[in-house]
């Protein structure tokens, strides 16, 4: 008797959302233990199309309204035909869901970070700073070939302690708000960050307009996730994610939105992180002076253990609390 009235009621009730629920929980399974290779990511193949584009309206000797124009249209261009063309995809679909879970797994994909993390401290652990470059290289703008080994481990601290934002947090508040259609238009506004960066002279009012926009709409995952580190560290953690809301020093920086994220990792693992990168444009390297957060000595492949632990234990209390809540309401909506 209960079974029969329990499923008609689960199933009228919060049908929807139970379905929700397990669309996102095969995607994170996915992305966790069958990631995509890195070179066949859908979001890769975003960015590289991005720079193309870039190429060839980017204009950095223009005026600042010409450039900034010129940014605002190529951002739509690269934005809303996807957006339109996945949206009548999912409309026309007989499984919806599949493609909806598709769409979650792409844009989870690059929570697969932490295995090449692993890998990173191995390569500088056994003097392979070169295994080490090539890690690090699909997964950051800037040129890796360069870097010491100091640099490679700020790098790959730098990206524990930022990817998560984007690759798992405003992935699933995106998903619960609006659906795989609003996920997917937030991850690729974050791809066109990550292929304009902002505070790069040539991209400075060409990203500017992506660059601002993605300060609004990542203001809230990247808040809940700095509180999901901080809470780990007690009292330094406290006064930790108030500094880090504080602006970066110096006029040019204001633009780089993962500051706070670096910030508050510097100030949690007690090293220095931030400080210049090297870009190449057109065979070209460019230097970028990024302001530096001193709160102790240089980092080594020890600390990037510990960037692990840190951003695993955070990583897992979102997921678990992504997938307990649905349960939790259903039992109570059906209590």
């Amino acid at each position: 008797m209960i079974n029969q009235v329990f499923n008609p009621q689960l199933l009228s009730q919060d049908g929807g959302l139970l379905q929700s629920c397990c669309i996102l929980f095969g995607a994170l399974v996915l992305a966790r233990f069958a990631p995509i290779s890195r070179d066949l990511q859908p979001l890769l193949w975003f960015n590289r199309i991005a720079v193309l584009i870039a190429t060839k309206v980017n204009h950095p000797e223009r005026a600042v309204s010409q450039q900034l124009t010129a940014g605002i249209l190529a951002t739509l261009l690269l934005v809303v035909p996807c957006a339109i063309i996945v949206s009548f995809l999912l409309d026309l679909a007989a499984y919806p869901w599949f493609f909806e879970l598709i769409i979650l797994y792409f844009c989870l994909c690059d929570s697969a970070f932490k295995p090449v993390a692993e890998k990173v401290v191995g390569a500088i652990k056994s003097g392979n700073k070169q295994d080490a470059k090539q890690l690090l290289s699909p997964w950051v703008s800037q040129n890796t070939q360069v870097l010491s080994e100091v640099g490679l481990s700020k790098t790959t601290i730098e990206k524990l302690f930022t990817t998560p934002i984007y690759g798992t947090l405003a992935t699933v508040l995106f998903f619960a708000l609006g659906g795989a259609i609003m996920a997917l238009v937030v991850r690729m506004l974050r791809q066109l960050e990550h292929s304009w960066p902002p505070y790069h002279p040539h991209f400075h009012v060409f990203a500017s307009f992506v660059g601002q926009f993605n300060r609004v709409i990542f203001f809230v995952p990247t808040l809940l996730w700095h509180c999901s580190l901080a809470i780990q560290f007690g009292q330094l953690g406290l006064t930790s994610i108030v500094s880090s809301m504080q602006p970066p020093p110096g006029d040019k920086q204001h633009l780089n939105n993962h500051y706070g994220s670096y910030n508050l990792a510097a100030k949690l693992l007690k090293i220095e992180l931030g400080g210049p990168q090297q870009f190449i444009n057109n065979g070209h390297t460019i230097r970028v002076d990024l302001p530096k957060v001193k709160a102790g000595p240089l980092p080594d492949y020890r600390h990037i253990k510990q960037a692990i632990t840190v951003t695993q234990t955070a990583n897992l209390f979102w997921i678990s609390l992504t997938l307990l809540l649905p349960l939790i309401w259903t039992g109570l909506r059906f209590i």
